[in-house]
């Protein structure tokens, strides 16, 4: 028997194929009968934001998503029990069809040896309703449970794009399947269970594992906490594309999602570094999806030696971030090696660079890395990308090796490069030759007379006489001065070698650069 639609706010509702909400059930004046005003989920479905005539009815949150229709065009409602029956018993009639399906097929074919055979034995086994273990109803009119005594071995059940609405009925439909493990109530929209009804449900719920709410519209990271103190043996827990803007650093959902190992939250907005550390005090997670959040930034708060890992994400193994705009993905990356047991990244390669070139650089700066983007890194691989690392930092390691804090600035930035070096030694054999052939020398000159002294840049193979007639400008000699007697002074002063042929180049004489001559 179809139910028929017993109407109150807040209940579900499906005009052909489109979902709504009721917000209003009355008269309208200047007609006759009772009016029922639906709040659409598509925002451009309806025709009005809930006021008709200057008469306001109703609120809803986009300008268009109301409508005022009569009853007659409801879907009328199933229960939960009616939808199953119907979808997996094998009727006689349905037999008929499939075989006259099947025949037409093996015309179009001109298979004529292609036997129809077994269409009983798999009608009896979908007729025997107490085998089943996986469930889906997807899309059907269900508003509530029924008498489920005979699902008694079920332990998924999709009831996703539902009439389901009030937490109430959920917790109905999960009391009377005890062997239930996951439920996918997506594209539903749930009323908010009062305070004294959260315990009471929870006991219902204490054999749940996975819970599945894709679009439903919850709107923020409290109302999530809020709910999961419904689920008290949660581990899998998927709120993708519910608006949520941030996650709240509140010290109850620590207890909420206390045993939770994979969070979904794709297709939220959470873009900020706040609600990815906030994440982090999550203390059973291993799998955090945050595919398509408009994050910009991985950062986390404490200051971590190059040698240490940060306290957060203690238990994380795989993390997604594809279609997130990451401006800096190294810095990313220097970020995720901070993680004790992160295992898998996916993300989409920097588009500046090669897809090798940002496979390189990950998996050269984080250290446990095992897969990216589902693919296993092999020990060459791995090798390969720390000898990049090696050569692409090796002249800034250079810059700043004699400075202790400089080069602890570049550690704490580059965390790979002290495991690296470890590995591969010291990277002074890569780095370019930048010293410079010159044939200048630099010269300390002395008056000895005087004690005068000047500094000059020469030629190593200017020969003495045109050295002397340079030093003769530099010391305002007279002109015409007698030729000068010159002497190369060691740098110790202990000993003057006469530097006598004036037609000799100094490097004759051995002269080096910072070497001092002497003339009288």
């Amino acid at each position: 028997m179809i139910l028929q639609n017993h109407l109150e706010r807040g209940v579900r509702v499906k005009v052909g194929q489109h979902f709504g909400t009721v917000r209003y059930v009355g008269e309208v004046p200047n007609t006759d009968g009772e009016w029922i005003g639906i709040e659409w989920d598509d925002p451009v479905r309806g025709k009005h934001s809930g006021t008709v005539n200057g008469v306001q009815y109703f609120q809803t949150r986009s300008p268009n998503a109301g409508s005022l229709i009569r009853g007659e065009k409801l879907t009328k409602f199933e229960t939960l029990e009616q939808a199953i029956t119907k979808k997996y018993t094998v009727t006689k009639d349905t037999l008929r069809i499939d075989s006259e399906m099947l025949r037409e097929v093996q015309k179009q074919m001109h298979a004529t040896l292609f036997e129809i055979v077994g269409m009983e034995k798999v009608g009896g086994k979908q007729s025997n309703l107490s085998d089943l273990l996986d469930v889906s109803v997807c899309c059907s009119p269900v508003n509530a449970a029924g008498d489920l005594s005979r699902f008694s071995n079920l332990q998924m059940l999709d009831v996703s794009s539902t009439l389901l609405w009030n937490w109430n009925v959920i917790g109905s439909i999960v009391e009377q399947i005890p062997t239930l493990q996951e439920l996918n109530l997506s594209n539903n929209r749930f009323v908010d269970p009062y305070e004294e009804q959260i315990a009471l449900l929870a006991a219902k719920f204490h054999n749940i594992r996975k819970i599945i709410l894709k679009n439903c519209a919850l709107g923020s990271w409290s109302e999530v906490v809020r709910l999961a103190r419904l689920w008290p043996a949660i581990e899998y827990l998927s709120v993708e594309q519910n608006g949520i803007a941030a996650v709240d650093d509140e010290a109850p959902y620590i207890v909420a999602l206390s045993r939770v190992k994979l969070l979904d939250l794709q297709n939220n907005s959470i873009a900020d570094v706040e609600s990815l550390q906030n994440l982090g005090r999550l203390p059973a997670l291993e799998e955090l999806q945050l595919n398509g959040n408009g994050l910009r930034e991985v950062r986390f708060a404490e200051d971590c030696p190059h040698n240490e890992k940060v306290e957060l994400f203690r238990h994380l193994r795989t993390l997604y971030l594809r279609n997130n705009p990451l401006q800096d993905q190294s810095s990313a990356f220097n970020e995720l090696d901070k993680l004790a047991r992160l295992e898998h990244v996916t993300l989409d390669p920097d588009p500046s660079v090669s897809y090798e070139e940002t496979v390189s650089r990950i998996v050269g700066s984080i250290a446990g890395l095992r897969k990216f983007n589902r693919a296993t890194i092999n020990e060459k691989l791995r090798r390969d990308s720390e000898c990049d690392m090696w050569k692409l930092y090796a002249n800034r390691w250079a810059e700043v090796r004699n400075d202790a804090q400089q080069l602890k600035a570049f550690f704490k930035t580059h965390r790979m490069y002290p495991r690296v070096m470890e590995r591969l030694g010291s990277p002074e054999q890569v780095l370019p030759d930048t010293r410079k052939i010159t044939n200048m020398i630099h010269l300390q000159l002395l008056n000895e007379l005087t004690g005068e002294k000047r500094e000059k840049k020469v030629p190593k193979r200017i020969i003495l006489h045109t050295l002397q007639n340079l030093i003769v400008k530099l010391f305002g000699l007279p002109d015409g001065t007698i030729a000068l007697r010159l002497y190369l002074l060691d740098r110790k002063r202990r000993v003057r070698m006469p530097l006598e042929n004036h037609g000799k180049s100094l490097d004759f004489y051995s002269v080096e650069d910072n070497d001092t001559i002497v003339f009288e």
